[in-house]
């Protein structure tokens, strides 16, 4: 058989790809790449890969054994669409240049949602090397980037992309994160001490246990 990097969930994400097979839902596609660009996609111990798959519903499938360069994607249609543009996203971000993308077809689609951040408040929503923009992507699995480019005003627009909750969820949490910034209430972390509730994941997407204070946002 083939070796393949698998994620711990594995066994229940291909139980669950099976039942949608037999649906006609599931379907795979190959992307090629370099085999740097499918290093950096893995990340330490799959994690990145993880993260793609937890932004998406589709699972990644590498071949170690495989020299060719390749990824098979699986999932559904609107999954691996959404796979392939997170992907393209990820590892411009990996370059560090400016980013190649046709933002009003972006803002067209219907996964995508964002939030207008003032400049004063964008090192607030990163945190110190992204640290809080990764948290909160974590915290309700929504794939999040700054257009680091064009400025509106004195703004940077942050986009979400995920499934309606995750939207929501991270869409919440930013302008909860803005507010509390503009308002001159606190710190970082002060603001994490009030704001972070509901599950949370270590770096490789695994459940951790406990809870801090919930902020209630009604």
């Amino acid at each position: 058989g083939r070796s393949r990097s698998r994620s711990r969930s594995g066994g229940r994400d291909r139980s669950r790809d099976r039942d949608r097979e037999s649906r006609g839902e599931v379907t795979s596609e190959v992307l090629s790449l370099e085999s740097s660009e499918i290093a950096y996609l893995l990340g330490r111990n799959g994690s990145t890969k993880q993260k793609i798959a937890s932004f998406t519903g589709a699972r990644l499938e590498i071949d170690h054994r495989d020299d060719r360069g390749r990824i098979e994607v699986i999932g559904t249609a609107e999954e691996r669409e959404l796979a392939r543009l997170i992907v393209d996203i990820t590892l411009q971000q990996k370059s560090n240049t400016k980013l190649v993308l046709d933002f009003d077809k972006l803002e067209a689609r219907k996964d995508v949602v964002w939030l207008d951040v003032p400049r004063d408040a964008c090192g607030f929503v990163l945190g110190a090397k992204g640290a809080t923009l990764r948290g909160i992507e974590a915290k309700y699995r929504a794939f999040m980037f700054f257009d680091t480019e064009y400025r509106r005003g004195d703004k940077r627009r942050l986009y979400i992309l995920g499934n309606n909750d995750a939207r929501k969820g991270a869409l919440r949490e930013c302008e909860s994160a803005v507010s509390y910034k503009m308002s001159g209430n606190g710190s970082l972390r002060s603001w994490r001490e009030h704001n972070m509730d509901g599950p949370r994941y270590t770096e490789d997407y695994s459940r951790r246990s406990g809870r801090s204070k919930a902020l209630n946002h009604d």
